[in-house]
């Protein structure tokens, strides 16, 4: 006979079971059809949630659920990171700024502008969702852009958008819902500006700090104490920089995302990390990444709520259109064309159009705002779903195929030697 805390323990064991299973058959599939696996694994979550096959029932403000999420993502922001070259970031740094900064709230007003005219909502709350949806979604652009080897400097420009605006995208989403929270008490425009930079200027110190100790201790000078236990300085690292940042109220994904880039351009600290621990580190995160995909994707197809869906479904999909094919490309433009030293290509603007996937960070701040008893909460939840769903189902699964037909697709290793 077991304790009730045991039966807990199993039931969730079980759902995980589950998960592994039937997510390792989607990926293998996914493979067979050449389509990024983050869309099937959406998919099979809608199949084993509770209202169809009811296999899977772990709710979204659950801890385990909490921490899946903030684990999977930043574990795959830092991969991010790790893949991405200085070299490249300097050519778009100017991009990347706007992108996160006039874009995040190019971004806000056009969705919230959609919000009041189609739902009557008022500003503030229709704002809120704005800037809910202003993040990309590194979880499910970084593995995308592993498979298909998109021309390096459009990839890892959407990726670093994607670290960045996660910062911002929080800060507008806690500034906005603290004015909803307070009533319309008088705005301190200077607090605000202070908590953007601690928020993004602290993840960016935490991390380079991280990053460098974690890559020196890797690395192959003679201090490099720890290059046999390569994988665990990885979950160290990604731990460390993302609670070390959130402690001090910095942003723990930019954080990750920070210490993951020192990882991976540690020639440019002067420090050499040799090819048999760079080997090992990238295995262990291609390996782990896999199983966090499964988990975090199946766990929010699962927890689509039908019923919220069935109510506002059709009038949320009118705001996730303008917020796709209004709201992105005004984003992209205003941002991309004052940055003349990156010479944007017409087909590397019209990629960046389309690429724009939202997941983790939109489910986790929509999840905070729902229960927290706001008026327009389950709106808001409803409307976030289905641009989760939209912008993985149709845009992630589309986006090798994008990028094929705008000629930004490079050839493989194997490619060139044939």
């Amino acid at each position: 006979m077991h304790s009730h805390a045991v039966e807990l323990a199993q039931e969730l064991l079980t759902a995980v079971l589950i998960i592994f299973f039937i997510g390792t058959l989607g990926g293998k599939l996914s493979e067979k059809l050449r389509i990024p696996d983050v869309v099937l694994y959406i998919l099979i979550g809608l199949v084993l949630s509770p209202s169809v096959l009811d296999l899977v029932d772990i709710p979204a403000e659950s801890t385990i659920n909490q921490v899946i999420l903030l684990f999977g993502a930043s574990f795959i922001l830092f991969h991010g990171g790790m893949i991405t070259r200085l070299s490249v970031l300097r050519e778009v740094w100017v991009t990347i700024t706007m992108l996160s900064t006039v874009g995040v709230v190019v971004t806000a007003l056009v969705v919230a502008g959609a919000a009041v005219l189609i739902f009557g909502m008022p500003f503030l709350p229709a704002l809120l969702l704005g800037s809910i949806l202003a993040s990309t979604d590194p979880a499910a652009l970084v593995p995308i852009f592993q498979k298909f080897p998109v021309r390096r400097k459009v990839s890892q420009t959407v990726i670093t958008e994607s670290a960045f605006t996660d910062a911002t995208g929080a800060i507008m989403a806690t500034v906005v819902f603290s004015l909803l929270i307070s009533a319309g008490a008088s705005v301190e425009w200077g607090a605000i500006g202070l908590q953007f930079l601690q928020l993004a200027l602290g993840g960016i110190i935490v991390g380079a700090i991280v990053g460098w100790i974690a890559a020196f201790l890797i690395s192959e000078n003679d201090r490099g104490l720890l290059r046999e236990f390569t994988p665990m300085v990885v979950v160290i690292t990604v731990l460390a920089a993302y609670l070390v940042a959130e402690r001090i109220h910095a942003s723990g994904f930019m954080s990750v995302f920070v210490a993951g880039l020192m990882i991976g351009n540690a020639e440019s600290f002067k420090l050499t990390i040799l090819p048999k621990q760079e080997h090992a580190a990238h295995e262990f995160i291609d390996a782990v990444a896999l199983k966090l995909r499964m988990l975090i994707f199946i766990l929010l197809g699962s927890q689509v709520d039908f019923s919220v869906l069935k109510e506002y479904g059709w009038q949320g999909l009118l705001v996730v259109l303008v917020f796709v094919f209004l709201a992105r490309p005004l984003t992209v433009l205003s941002c991309l064309l004052p940055d003349r030293k990156a010479k944007w290509k017409k087909n590397e603007v019209l990629f960046l159009f389309w690429t724009r996937e939202t997941g983790v960070i939109a489910a986790a701040l929509v999840g905070i705002v729902g229960s927290s008893g706001l008026e327009d909460g389950k709106l808001m939840s409803a409307i976030a779903f289905v641009a989760i769903l939209f912008t993985l189902l149709l845009q992630a699964s589309t986006t090798p195929f994008v990028a094929k037909k705008l000629g930004l697709l490079e050839k493989t290793e194997s490619e060139r030697v044939h």
